[in-house]
């Protein structure tokens, strides 16, 4: 019987476009994160660079205020006036001028209000005039060992030194400006030259200004920039492990260098110089990955919106397919199975549809019309088929019986051509032609005195030649039965197939094997045994048991005689398991291919000259209607073969 499909053609559509979507989805999301990802981690290690240059032009923004700083206060008056008045310090007024100056520029209240950390003004023989330098948090004095005296070297770096102009005709004073490592840590200075007067190029001493880079400083120029960093001296023999493990990465490159911390921040790293050019400090911007996570978060959008715009497509694709095809496809296929479940080829489907499908629909119904059609054609066939196959059953057993009957009637014909029929008709001339003389002749005559011994010679002989005729004619006998029997039960094929009675297997297999004429075949030197029996009695289809073993026999019989194995050998084994009977037959013939083991009960398949392929599947169809089996092995060409007929064991009843 027909059943529905396993897998409607919906869900295997929906799987398919499900599977095509889910594959571009994943290709799509895998080629951004190979292509697309990347650059957003190249935009971020750019953007990355410009924030460190950024801190860089903030530091040296500082460094450029510093200095506006120090040329303001370097090139005014109140200055110049103060180095004039400290010479002349003894004079009263001049000594409050002093004080004035130094309470408002020198103090440590006025150096925290500008966002200074020292001030010195020194002359240009390197006395210190005044200044000092203090702690813009707590006002406490800071020690700077070169300023600690009342004169510092005039060669000091902080100090303005003359360099000669580019015409070399005059000596200009050299500005100082940058960063140094002090006792109190990294700083940024400036000093310009005091001049004369305004415009002069003669000049009367120094001013020197600086700013401490203390965590203040770092933390005003982050909030400026918007960038975190953080500072450390490259000379500082206890810098942080992660700071040392890079150290010598970024000295040694140009460029900054930018590495991932971990997922969520990025470092980048530079160098700053001092005054004298000199790599000094290291500086590192704690950034976050914004750009990366925003990519990262971009390919999450974009994979969610591809699956989403996948399933509404899938959806929409099978919403319109299951009302366009699928819908009529599933009515086409209930209709289809319909017929095959009910075997209705009357009813029709009538698609009203003009498109692919109602053309597919009516050629289904006209192509039911044809099949009522053929039908009866293909039944009155088979039935000419079934009894074409039956009549070909019934000649092959008839042949193979007909054997056994053709032995028995050519061994009586032989004996009776070569009876002693006419020697004893010339006796009995001989004797009727003595009349009265009988008595004497048979006593006294030469050839009388033989006539009694040839008489009994003759009855031997005839005796002998009465019991083998009678023996093949019983063996005819038995031969037609069998024909006869043969004939009937094919004749009640439209009927009840099978005729059981209680028979005894060891006589149907003696019997089975003088139709196939074995007993010669011993007598020529061939080895037949039976063994195992003693079954008594079993219910059995008698004729379908012999038409079976006949034709079992027959080709082991044959195997033997195309191996060239003379006399050979043929056993016949008989055993009882359970409710089973087993009954082998076993050769040492020619054996079978392996690859014919399986085709050997197939209606027409032979391997022997002459052939028709039709007793081994006879007979195993002989035994599926006796409710057993026939099975088959061999170990290959030339080393024999074993057929086992398996059938149910019923006991013949006591009566």
């Amino acid at each position: 019987m027909t059943s529905g499909p396993t897998h409607s053609l919906r869900t295997r559509i929906a799987l398919i476009l499900t599977l095509v979507v889910g594959a571009y989805a994943v290709l799509d999301h895998a080629v951004q994160r190979w292509a697309v990802l990347p650059r957003f981690a190249e935009l971020e290690e750019r953007e990355a660079r410009k924030d460190l240059e950024r801190v860089r032009s903030a530091l040296d923004d500082e460094i450029e205020r510093l200095d506006q700083r120090c040329r303001e206060w370097a090139s005014s008056s109140e200055t110049r006036r103060f180095i004039e008045n400290t010479a002349l310090a003894h004079e009263p007024l001049r000594a409050a001028e002093v004080q004035r100056f130094l309470e408002a520029n020198v103090s440590a209240r006025e150096l925290a209000n500008a966002g200074l950390d020292l001030v010195y003004v020194v002359d240009r023989e390197g006395r210190i005039l005044a200044g000092g330098a203090y702690d813009q948090t707590s006002g406490a004095p800071l020690s700077i060992r070169s300023f600690a005296l009342d004169r510092v070297a005039p060669t000091h770096p902080w100090l303005v030194h003359e360099r000669p102009s580019s015409t070399g005709d005059a000596a200009l004073p050299e500005p100082v400006r940058g960063l140094s490592m002090t006792e109190i840590g990294p700083t940024f200075l400036a000093a310009r030259a005091i001049p004369v007067d305004e415009g002069s190029s003669e000049w009367l001493g120094t001013v020197v200004i600086g700013r401490r880079l203390d965590r203040e400083l770092v933390a005003a120029v982050g909030e400026r920039t918007s960038v975190a960093f953080d500072v450390w001296d490259l000379s500082d023999a206890d810098l942080p492990a992660d700071v040392a493990a890079v150290v010598e990465r970024v000295t040694s490159s140009s460029d900054a260098v930018v590495q991932a911390r971990d997922e969520h921040a990025l470092e980048a790293w530079s160098t700053l110089d001092d005054s004298r050019r000199i790599p000094t400090l290291i500086v590192r911007a704690n950034l976050p990955r914004d750009i990366s996570a925003f990519g990262a978060n971009a390919l999450q959008y974009s994979l969610v919106s591809t699956v989403a715009a996948g399933t509404l497509l899938v959806f929409v694709l099978l919403t319109v397919l299951r009302r366009i095809v699928l819908a009529p496809l599933a009515r086409l296929t209930e209709h289809a199975v319909a017929i095959g479940r009910t075997d209705d080829v009357h009813a029709k489907l009538k698609l009203d549809r003009s498109d692919e499908i109602g053309v597919l629909s009516g050629e289904f119904d006209r192509m039911m019309e044809k099949l009522e059609h053929s039908r009866a054609e293909v039944v009155r066939t088979a039935r000419v088929a079934g009894m074409s196959e039956i009549s070909t059953g019934v000649l092959h057993n008839v042949g193979n019986a007909l054997n056994s009957v053709n032995v028995a009637v050519n061994v009586i014909s032989e004996r009776v051509r070569t009876s002693k029929l006419q020697k004893l008709e010339r006796v009995v001339e001989m004797i009727e032609s003595q009349g009265d003389k009988l008595g004497e002749f048979i006593t006294t005559h030469p050839k009388g005195k033989h006539v009694a011994p040839f008489l009994s010679e003759v009855a031997k002989l005839l005796r002998h030649d009465q019991e083998e005729i009678a023996t093949e004619t019983g063996k005819l006998c038995a031969g037609v039965e069998h024909l006869r029997a043969l004939v009937a039960s094919q004749q009640e094929l439209a009927g009840k197939n099978e005729l059981r009675e209680a028979v005894r297997i060891e006589d149907q297999i003696d019997l089975a094997s003088t139709l196939c004429d074995l007993p010669r075949a011993v007598a020529g030197g061939l080895v037949f045994d039976v063994e195992g029996g003693g079954l008594g009695r079993v219910m059995l289809d008698r004729h379908k048991l012999v038409q079976i073993l006949v034709n079992l026999l027959k080709n082991a019989r044959e195997a033997i005689v195309e191996a060239k194995r003379e006399p050979g050998r043929i056993r016949v084994t008989v055993t009882h398991e359970g409710e089973r009977v087993r009954i082998a037959v076993l050769d040492d013939g020619c054996g079978i291919a392996p690859e014919n083991l399986g085709r050997i009960f197939n209606h027409g398949f032979t391997t022997k000259t002459g052939g028709h392929g039709f007793g081994l599947h006879a007979s195993a169809n002989a035994a599926v209607e006796m409710g057993g089996r026939i099975e088959v092995a061999s170990d290959g060409p030339d080393r024999g073969s074993r057929f086992m007929l398996d059938l149910p064991y019923e006991s013949a009843p006591h009566v």
